[in-house]
């Protein structure tokens, strides 16, 4: 063992996981001291005392703040203002009633008092960090002692986790009694997000890598100096991720549309300027979530989010998600990067005016990717008067419409999207000349063609496993999840979810009332609305059965003095929001 050279060492450490680097350590004191060097090559934390001062302890120890290379920043919190205590009880009551786990947890009046204060005790604690900033100031310590930071994350929604774990750390909020009462703070990502780049801003690291998702909309509305400020230090930037939500909650919170001033927002060209001032990206991704209703809809036009004419020499992955362009100028994009462009991914994309028979055929012929992924929803209006007959048509075509669900690779395989990235790869060396648009054409070469490049299983096996964590199953660490194995299934509650042909129904329904056609007569697939189940999950019967062994007036009489009723139970810890909608420019047409 002690002539293997130090080198061969290093090399073999490095292709480890942090779980079997823990091992690897215990080999003996120059394994310890090299195993260390990759212990914490990615750093987590979330708004939380003890993880503030575990943040902390990093930067500060010798060896490990010289090899952390990668800082994520979970905004998940506690909700805030705090619920009620008959809210608290109410919902563990409802939670009684639906979970096995917390039902044999046969909580005792005084236990749940106590759970209540410990929820109490997260809150106000949170709200101090919150008031005095603790965040921020902790961050502006600490990035300047990683000397080999590269990457910077905001996770709201989970939608980053760190890599190199086989198993996920326990959140600072696992020992709640349920996680009701988590989220982000609104508008979601924004502060977390805010308090990475001000400390970055404060001291500059040499960043490559900056990812942030989801992030609501409203980050984006502030003044150019501002956003100026916070992105001027990323300027040698080589990847950058955002993913953007624009949710119907807001119309809640701010009166208003919340679509149509995202539009107005992002037409401003903040996020444009963002990128123009990174000329050195090589992986650019962008994608805005609509969570409204109507997904036709987008939150920005290209023009908003890449400059016309501007072009970076060094870019190999384009993702762009939930924009609306034409087809001239989606091209005049792809084209002016076509020779470094390698892989491309167009996510819930609506062209205006323009047609997707005729893009396709402009990115097979013009570009040499590797990797091609039309995914999602996608739109378009026909360009000529051709009929278009096969068994994949919607009631849109009756309006020059096109419409495509293509679904997305975390849900799993899907014939005709597959299909039409085979048709895009390498020019078209590797699929006939004839558009997948249809049925026939799709069963036609999916066959010889296709599926022998394609795993059914591979892309949601490579779903879960970025959500979850290598080696993670779903579920795992997770107190909220139903039990219901030694439960009769006849008395399980129905998932919601649809077979093919109530999915079938669904989509023709919805498109037929997307294209004006009459929907009168339309009627329930699943014969009538004597589900029984469905009353329940709307509230019948909520705290019927399992309930007696709880009295309201036992619980009331052992509430001890320091319970007291918050104000407030929405549940909703708002930034204040000094911008004017009025301000705000049209969007473009």
């Amino acid at each position: 063992m002690d002539k293997i050279p130090p080198e061969i060492i290093y090399v073999v450490c490095s292709l480890l996981n942090v779980d079997d680097i823990l091992n690897f350590r215990l080999v003996n004191r120059l394994f310890s001291d090299i195993g260390a060097a990759y212990m914490l090559p990615e750093v987590t934390f979330y708004m939380h005392q003890d993880e503030l001062d575990r943040l902390e302890a990093i930067s500060l120890h010798p060896i490990f703040s010289k090899h952390v290379n990668s800082l994520t920043y979970f905004a998940e919190t506690v909700d805030a203002p705090k619920v009620t205590w008959r809210e608290f009880l109410r919902d563990h009551k409802r939670k009684t009633r639906w979970n096995n786990r917390v039902r044999k947890l046969n909580l005792t009046p005084s236990q749940l008092i106590a759970e209540y204060k410990r929820y109490c005790d997260a809150v106000d604690e949170q709200e101090k960090l919150l008031a005095t900033e603790k965040d921020l100031d902790l961050l502006k310590e600490v990035l300047p002692r990683f000397a080999r930071l590269e990457a910077l994350t905001m996770s709201a929604g989970n939608l980053f986790y760190e890599g190199r774990y086989r198993t996920q750390r326990k959140k600072p909020f696992a020992d709640f009694l349920w996680n009701d009462y988590m989220s982000d703070i609104h508008p979601e990502g924004k502060r977390a997000l805010q308090a990475l780049l001000t400390a970055n801003a404060h001291s500059p690291c040499a960043l490559t890598t900056l990812r942030a998702g989801t992030l609501h909309w409203r980050f984006f509305k502030r003044n150019e100096r501002e956003l100026t400020r916070m992105f001027r230090p990323l300027a040698n930037l080589t990847s950058i991720e955002l993913s953007i939500t624009v949710d119907p909650a807001d119309e809640r919170i701010h009166e208003g549309n919340s679509l149509r001033k995202c539009q107005r927002v992002l037409a401003r060209g903040g996020i444009r300027n963002i990128l123009k001032s990174m000329p050195k990206l090589q992986c650019l991704c962008i994608e805005i979530l609509n969570l409204e209703c109507d997904e036709q809809e987008k939150g920005a036009w290209l023009r908003d989010i890449i400059e016309p004419g501007f072009q970076w020499p060094n870019l190999k992955e384009l993702v762009l998600g939930g924009i609306v362009a034409n087809r001239m100028e989606l091209m005049n994009v792809l084209v002016r990067h076509k020779d470094t462009l390698r892989r491309l991914c167009l996510r819930d994309v609506a062209l205006a005016s323009t047609s997707w028979r005729k893009l396709l055929p402009d990115i097979r012929n013009r570009l040499r990717l590797e990797e091609a992924c039309i995914c999602g929803d996608i739109h378009g209006e026909r360009e000529d008067d051709d009929d278009v007959e096969d068994l994949w048509s919607h009631p849109m075509y009756q309006l020059g419409l096109e419409y495509w669900d293509l679904s997305v690779p975390e849900v799993g395989s899907h014939e005709m999207r597959q299909s039409i990235n085979m048709y895009c790869r390498h020019g078209g060396e590797k699929y006939p000349d004839e558009l997948p648009l249809s049925k026939l054409v799709v069963e036609k070469y999916y066959e010889e063609y296709v599926e022998p490049f394609f795993d059914d299983d591979q892309d949601f096996d490579d779903y879960i496993d970025d959500e979850l964590g290598p080696g993670r199953s779903q579920g795992e660490n997770d107190r909220n999840w139903v039990d219901v194995s030694d439960e009769d299934p006849d008395d399980a509650v129905s998932d919601g979810s649809m077979n093919n042909t109530d999915a079938d129904d669904a989509i023709l329904f919805f498109h037929t009332v997307m294209a004006g056609a009459a929907a009168l007569g339309y009627y329930d697939v699943n014969g009538g609305d004597d589900n029984e189940d469905h009353d329940m999950l709307n509230g019948d019967d909520i705290d019927g059965e399992g309930m007696d062994d709880y009295n309201d007036a036992e619980l009331d009489t052992a509430l001890p003095p320091w319970i007291m009723e918050p104000g407030s139970a929405s549940g909703v810890t708002e930034q204040p929001d000094m911008d004017s909608d009025d301000e705000m420019p049209e969007l473009i047409p």
